[in-house]
């Protein structure tokens, strides 16, 4: 775990944060890294049957039932067994003086005692070492969970917005078929990041493992035991950078027309940085963080003219109609803001509505807590600003800034108005203060105008004169 994710969790903030909303901060059915300090609803006894289910079912294709549960936990131990022994071996003991007579006896029982309780191992959910543990996490993310994502992430057809709307949704109910959606969200918590070394270690031998294990446990059928043999993980080391971009498309709180699989730009030092996780202590969450964080070339480009660095208070979504400022979404997944003077034009980022929102954002928010720039915190705190009622909501949905939601706008107000209360202040994000005061200089000059301050009066008045005129005009044709 980075050691930036293992501060903050330290901190009386993010106890704070995990007091007011456990169910976005506590993991709810998965444990994947060790706090024996910190409160749980669930133990690793129990989230080791999740995980055995999970990977027990992406390698054979079967549900676990009562029958096969004690096939999915022995295959689940076998796999760590084989994993941790190549991943962490232990060190060669020096030779041994020949021992003779009674003493050798004694060493033969003893080498036996140890090899029985070897492979006692594999006969119940001892987890054994930290070590064993953490290669068990590692093969649940490795072999139960992102060959699922990323299958259902490629699954989508054509190109374009639509599909990639359609893709992502497609995503979400695969998940939701399977109940899933706990899995999902315990995924990306904080407290439940592994470093991405220790997941390209499994990767490296995974694809033997399982192979191995169709030997190494007998109680497999030929049936099963040949679709042990013939499976096949579906990535490699090399392209596990794939594998992460897939992950960060799903869980992005900003909607994406980039299809899942498409490279980034090779000039996005951000994406770069997300990919590049051979050497480095980063996590599934350091990596979605990073892809939210738009490329500096991007991040500065249309920011003269203003000088940024203060945080300023933009207009609500209402005032900003009112004053003539267009809002239009920006569909490239990023927390980039851009306001256009010549068109009048507002871009902002397309919030997605779905049921990990909650759960990404507050994460997302935590793990900006201790940092200098905040990109995601200061989208959020201009969000909240933005959105003062539920009919500002509705002005950014027919912009298409915010969309899903199958309540309607009250449940996206709502949750707006929640996360800001994380949100750390001043929270700066220079990039979205220099656009923010533009749009606030441009409002205001608008506004001085008497025509658009008192614009409603105006109308108000118009159609009072119009409709006297109307009547007057029939009163006289009555007349004659």
């Amino acid at each position: 775990m980075a050691a930036s994710t293992a501060g903050m969790l330290g901190s009386s903030a993010y106890t704070r944060m995990r007091s007011e909303n456990p169910s976005e901060f506590m993991p709810k059915r998965v444990l994947l890294a060790r706090h024996d300090d910190r409160e749980s609803d669930i133990d690793r006894g129990n989230s080791f049957w999740v995980k055995a289910a999970l990977v027990y079912e992406s390698v054979t294709g079967d549900h676990v039932d009562d029958h096969t549960r004690h096939l999915s936990r022995d295959l689940l131990l076998n796999l760590a067994a084989y994993c941790c022994s190549r991943i962490h071996p232990p060190p060669p003991s020096p030779p041994q003086p020949k021992v003779e007579g009674a003493d050798a006896d004694d060493k033969d029982k003893e080498k036996a005692k140890e090899d029985d309780q070897s492979g006692k191992r594999t006969q119940h959910p001892d987890e054994g070492t930290e070590e064993n543990k953490q290669v068990i996490d590692a093969i649940f993310l490795v072999v139960g969970f992102l060959p699922r994502l990323t299958k259902a992430a490629s699954g989508g057809k054509g190109a374009g917005a639509a599909a990639a709307a359609a893709s992502r949704d497609a995503v979400d109910d695969s998940f939701k078929a399977t109940h899933m959606q706990d899995i999902v969200t315990d995924v990306i918590k904080l407290e439940n990041q592994i470093p991405i070394k220790h997941l390209l270690a499994v990767v490296d031998h995974a694809e033997a493992a399982v192979h191995a294990a169709a030997a190494a446990i007998p109680e497999f059928k030929d049936e099963v035991a040949k679709k042990l043999q013939e499976y096949e993980l579906g990535f490699r080391r090399a392209d596990f950078d794939g594998v992460i971009r897939s992950f960060c498309w799903y869980y992005s709180p900003f909607f994406s027309k980039q299809a899942a699989t498409a490279a980034p730009p090779k000039d996005d030092e951000h994406a770069k940085k997300a990919s590049d996780t051979v050497s480095d202590e980063l996590t599934l969450l350091d990596c979605l963080h990073a892809s939210l964080v738009p490329p500096s070339s991007e991040a500065i480009a249309g920011g003269g003219g203003v000088k940024g660095g203060k945080t300023s208070r933009i207009p609500t979504a209402k005032e900003l109609r009112r004053s003539g400022v267009r809002l239009e979404a920006v569909e490239e997944g990023r927390a980039m803001v851009q306001f256009r003077e010549d068109a009048a034009t507002l871009r902002l980022p397309a919030l997605v509505y779905d049921f990990k929102l909650s759960t990404v954002a507050r994460n997302l928010l935590a793990r900006e807590f201790e940092e200098q720039s905040k990109p995601v915190t200061r989208y959020f705190q201009l969000m909240n600003e933005l959105v003062d009622e539920v009919a500002d909501v509705r002005i950014l949905r027919r912009a298409g800034v915010v969309r899903g939601g199958s309540r309607g706008a009250s449940e996206v107000h709502e949750l707006i108005k929640k996360i800001d209360g994380y949100a750390t202040y001043p929270s700066v994000f220079m990039a979205m203060d220099v656009q923010v005061e533009k749009v606030k200089v441009f409002h205001e000059k608008r506004m001085n105008s008497f025509f658009v301050r008192y614009r409603p009066a105006i109308v108000a008045a118009s159609s009072v004169v119009a409709a006297s005129v109307v009547a007057i005009v029939a009163t006289r044709k009555k007349r004659g």
